[in-house]
């Protein structure tokens, strides 16, 4: 009995995978969060320090789960190269109606990527930690609508900035990030860090 109230007790870590984007290209983001922020619609928007490419959310991990998913990550990355990858362009989900996400997307880098998620989902699927719920899709979210107050603004104000570029880097690795939550929004911290050291996928 004593085994399954410890195994109760034990504290879980809410994680995710993801590229970590240069603190250049954070700044450039949150000077568009500014101009957006003019339109006075309702968003919840993304600190500028978490901003990152999300590859693959996974919940809440036992401690046994997060020492498997740091294999799956170094698993992974050995497998790839660095490659070049540029933030341009800006949009919302869903594409037509009241907008609920609003992202940032990428024109050189994301079918690599793709491949680097494939690669991943290999691996964490091998360490029984399940499946994706949702395919790779690259983008960097700025930010969540909450409710219709001045969208048709918003979008005005998003639609303007749909070309423009805020800047390229080298993607040299991907990292396991803690997530915790508080009401000034969520903190990430880096796990797990593991560099990209092959010559391709």
């Amino acid at each position: 009995m004593a085994d399954t109230k410890k195994e109760e007790r034990e504290p879980l870590t809410r994680s995710f995978i993801a590229v970590a984007i240069p603190d250049g290209i954070k700044n450039q983001l949150s000077g568009l969060q500014s101009k957006l922020k003019r339109a006075g619609a309702d968003v919840k928007w993304t600190r500028p320090d978490g901003i990152h490419i999300t590859l693959r959310f996974l919940g809440y991990l036992k401690d046994e789960e997060v020492a498997k998913t740091q294999e799956a990550l170094a698993a992974t990355a050995k497998n790839f190269a660095p490659f070049e990858v540029e933030v341009k362009g800006a949009g919302k989900f869903p594409e037509r109606g009241r907008p609920r996400v609003l992202w940032v997307g990428l024109s050189k880098g994301e079918k690599e990527l793709e491949t680097v998620f494939a690669r991943l989902e290999q691996e964490l699927i091998a360490r029984g930690l399940g499946q994706a719920d949702r395919p790779f899709k690259g983008h960097l979210t700025l930010g969540r609508v909450r409710t219709g107050k001045n969208t048709n603004i918003l979008v005005e104000y998003l639609d303007k900035e749909g070309m423009q570029s805020f800047g390229s880097f080298e993607a040299k690795s991907i990292c396991l990030f803690r997530s915790q939550l508080n009401p000034q929004g969520a903190i990430y911290t880096v796990l797990k860090e593991e560099l990209f050291t092959g010559t391709g996928g």
